[in-house]
């Protein structure tokens, strides 16, 4: 179908679901879809990157190869208007280069107020986690966020570097953080909750730390 300009866009195509994203879709705007978004349906494109405000991608343990990693994030960028985004890559193994071309692609969305990323297991490492944490400076509008980098063996380093980005977050209000099984230890936890305590908005804070080297100090 064609999307009049003068015509409003119903609330049920703002908050389309985002399986148009899943392996075999990509790059979108290109495929076969439910919406029949083409590359020759500029009018339809242009709704899209310009009016569509909340998206979901669910990729939990697909095999997605370099070349997908890429056209997500190439798709993601194009969403201008975008203010809400879930994206869940657990378990993937897109590794520190996928996860940055991810975070690239997220952190142009400057209109972005709600964040959640989950990419646990996706094999960041510390000095992928520096990388990643770097990328999404830029997002300083967001209000709501949470990070799910569960077993990627950040560290220290890397869990200093995320403290680090949120600080540009001044209107944070609700911050959910999933740390477990990252060989983390009272250094990082201390860095991360400096950052915290002086970031204005916030009024709601969340951390998982299961099975990290947290001694007494880092828990007070």
């Amino acid at each position: 179908f064609l999307c009049q300009p003068t015509m409003a866009m119903p609330d049920w195509f703002r908050h389309m679901p985002a399986d148009v994203l899943a392996p075999g879709a990509l790059h979108f705007y290109d495929a076969a879809t439910a919406f029949r978004v083409g590359a020759t349906d500029r009018q339809m494109r242009n709704a899209l990157t310009q009016q569509l405000l909340g998206i979901k991608v669910n990729l939990r343990r697909k095999r997605l190869s370099p070349e997908v990693v890429h056209s997500l994030a190439k798709s993601l960028r194009a969403l201008e208007g975008l203010k809400e985004l879930e994206v869940d890559v657990s378990f993937t193994c897109i590794g520190e280069h996928g996860a940055c071309q991810l975070a690239q692609g997220i952190g142009a969305l400057r209109r972005l107020q709600s964040l959640e990323l989950l990419l646990a297991g996706a094999g960041l490492g510390h000095s992928g986690c520096e990388r990643f944490a770097k990328e999404l400076t830029s997002l300083r509008g967001l209000t709501r966020l949470k990070l799910d980098l569960s077993v990627n063996e950040i560290g220290d380093a890397g869990l200093r570097e995320l403290s680090k980005s949120l600080r540009s977050a001044f209107l944070l209000k609700a911050l959910v953080l999933d740390l477990n099984r990252n060989r983390i230890s009272d250094p990082g936890v201390a860095c991360l909750a400096q950052v915290v305590l002086e970031l204005p908005a916030l009024t709601e804070f969340e951390v998982a730390l299961f099975d990290n080297r947290v001694g007494e100090d880092g828990a007070r």
